[in-house]
């Protein structure tokens, strides 16, 4: 079970991520200000940190830290080496390097669904190792490592973006995913891009897992929606 810290001042706002993630699986521990945020990671180590950038003056008082110095004090006195995401209504580059220089993984722009930072949060944990690879279904495994599916007697090569997508919606399964998820997830809202291309990626990961769109074993359509992964393991 990932541990996530989530540090955002607006209360509300805080409550709502933490009651979402913790029913998605997670350990959550939750700050609005840089010293409890600090304080936190001593105590509970987090997996990733989910800081907010612009943090105000809250009931015991403002500490002069927004969510750049917190992620600097994580990285340079807590000797924090995981996954940092931003949350921010800034959009300008200037932040987004700032950001970066200082060892963020992702930035999440307010306002945000919680679906679209779940899929930023998984993301960044896998790319951190912690995600697996390997996935049986009945007769079928899915080597998401090597990009490749295996059937009895065959395999199907798997596209860099057939890989990603495939991933996401195993680590997913049992969801519905729209496909303006999918669009900001796998490729980061491309403007080249459109849904007809999930559509199409779709339809290619199903003719390699030997699905019928009609009778589906693995990957649902949600029609009007998107996709949801229905497989189990075994």
């Amino acid at each position: 079970m990932a541990r996530i810290l989530f540090v955002e001042d607006e209360e509300e706002v805080l409550k709502t991520v933490q009651i979402y993630f913790k029913r998605q699986g997670f350990d959550v521990y939750g700050a609005r200000s840089g010293r409890d945020a600090l304080d936190l990671a001593q105590r509970f180590p987090p997996d990733v940190a989910v800081l907010d950038v612009m943090l105000q003056e809250g009931p015991e008082g403002i500490d002069g830290m927004d969510g750049f110095e917190i992620c600097r004090r994580l990285r340079d006195e807590r000797k924090f080496r995981g996954p940092v995401i931003f949350l921010t209504a800034r959009t300008s580059e200037q932040d987004k390097l700032l950001g970066f220089e200082l060892g963020a993984d992702d930035y999440v722009t307010k306002p945000f669904s919680l679906r679209e930072l779940e899929a930023r949060v998984t993301a960044a944990l896998r790319r951190a190792g912690g995600a697996r690879s390997v996935y049986r279904f009945g007769t079928v495994e899915v080597d998401l490592d090597n990009y490749v599916i295996r059937h009895p007697g065959s395999e199907e090569r798997l596209s860099n973006r057939e890989q990603e997508l495939l991933r996401f919606l195993i680590e997913h399964r049992g969801q519905v995913l729209p496909r303006e998820l999918l669009l900001t997830s796998i490729w980061q809202y491309n403007p080249n891009v459109t849904t007809r291309t999930v559509d199409t990626h779709i339809l290619n990961v199903r003719k390699k897992l030997g699905d019928d769109a009609q009778n589906p074993r693995f990957i649902e359509t949600m029609h009007g929606v998107g996709y949801r992964f229905v497989a189990d393991e075994g």
